[in-house]
């Protein structure tokens, strides 16, 4: 199920989220209405890549039914300031869509750095997916 080559999008008619779709860069699941992105790069550092994250992730909210995203970090090994941005911005769209979104599965070497950033504070951060679903699911 993994596509070409770093392709992060689909064409414009298959925007649609499926109940499971992969990508090389993340791959995506709905549970109990929530979308959980997983990110299968283990190093978020090469700007291409991150600008390929950060677009696909855009559409991907966009075009969601979902207003609660989960963003899951279990193998992401080193993250750039970059990436950071991304997650930033990404905070941001959600919010203009009335949504939240929750990151989950931080390793604690990244986790640190959301420490020294103060972002620990800006994101509501969990162990793991099923953690962060469970928040949303005890919020309801």
């Amino acid at each position: 199920m993994v596509s070409a080559a770093g392709r992060t999008g689909r064409g414009a008619s298959q925007r649609k989220v499926s109940d499971m779709s992969t990508d090389a860069l993340y791959a995506t699941k709905r549970v109990n209405g929530i979308l959980v992105v997983i990110f299968r790069q283990s190093q978020m550092l090469n700007a291409v890549i991150i600008e390929q994250v950060s677009a696909g992730l855009k559409e991907l909210i966009d075009a969601a039914d979902e207003e609660k995203f989960v963003v899951d970090f279990s193998q992401v090994n080193y993250l750039s300031s970059s990436a950071l941005g991304m997650l930033i911005s990404l905070q941001r769209r959600v919010m203009q869509k009335k949504g939240q979104i929750k990151l989950s599965g931080i390793k604690p070497e990244i986790m640190e750095i959301f420490r020294i950033t103060k972002l620990d504070t800006v994101f509501d951060i969990y162990k793991d997916a099923a953690a962060a679903v469970e928040a949303f699911r005890s919020n309801q």
